[in-house]
């Protein structure tokens, strides 16, 4: 019985999720009220707030779903390309930029405005999203390119999230064009001990 409660609050809750996802890329999350996201789902407010207990806890669990769909992406790009650093790189921000792009939500986070926007999630808030974000790569890339010197490594994987975000609040080149700058400084990072073996991609 337990076990059915527990699955019937997962599943409300990634309704109450998808529905405020919509209405964010519909009219920003500025514009969010919590009585039409309890009305959009057919949900009193009080069950709402049993789940998400302010506006802000909604858009603190649409940004971490957003997250963990994003990095499971970059970890498909870069399991694509295990032996080649530069490849990995170039699918795992490529993916990620064009993501970004085409997300709904991304969308609205980088249009909103004011301090009851989500664009802090991606500034003021951003610290969890690079600890998480970085700790993956490090990790990936510590098992993939064992031989890329341990001081070099970090400040590649750093260089690569940083340069990343950034590119996503304000690019000017195409997602493509982009990733390839981005993996280009990746490499010359990781490179720069003279120590590693590491396969760039020959173009």
């Amino acid at each position: 019985m337990a076990r059915f409660r527990e699955t019937v609050r997962t599943l409300l809750r990634e309704r109450l999720l998808d529905a405020a996802y919509e209405a964010v890329a519909d009219r920003g999350f500025d514009k969010l009220r919590m009585a039409h996201l309890a009305g959009a789902v057919g949900v009193s407010r009080q069950t709402l707030y049993s789940e998400f207990p302010s506006k802000e806890a909604v858009g603190e669990a649409l940004f971490q779903r957003e997250l963990e769909r994003c990095l499971l992406g970059i970890q498909q790009g870069l399991d694509a390309h295990r032996d080649d650093l530069r490849a990995a790189v170039e699918a795992a921000v490529g993916f990620t930029l064009t993501l970004a792009g085409r997300n709904p939500l991304v969308k609205a986070v980088l249009t909103s405005t004011g301090e009851d926007g989500l664009l802090p999630y991606l500034t003021t808030r951003s610290a969890a999203a690079f600890e998480t974000a970085t700790a993956m790569a490090d990790a990936y890339v510590s098992e993939a390119w064992p031989g890329v010197d341990p001081v070099a490594r970090e400040l590649a994987v750093d260089a690569a999230v940083r340069l990343t975000a950034s590119h996503i609040v304000q690019s000017t080149a195409s997602p493509e064009e982009s990733a390839r700058r981005v993996a280009d400084t990746v490499v010359r990072v990781a490179l720069s001990t003279g120590q590693e073996n590491v396969a760039p991609t020959t173009r």
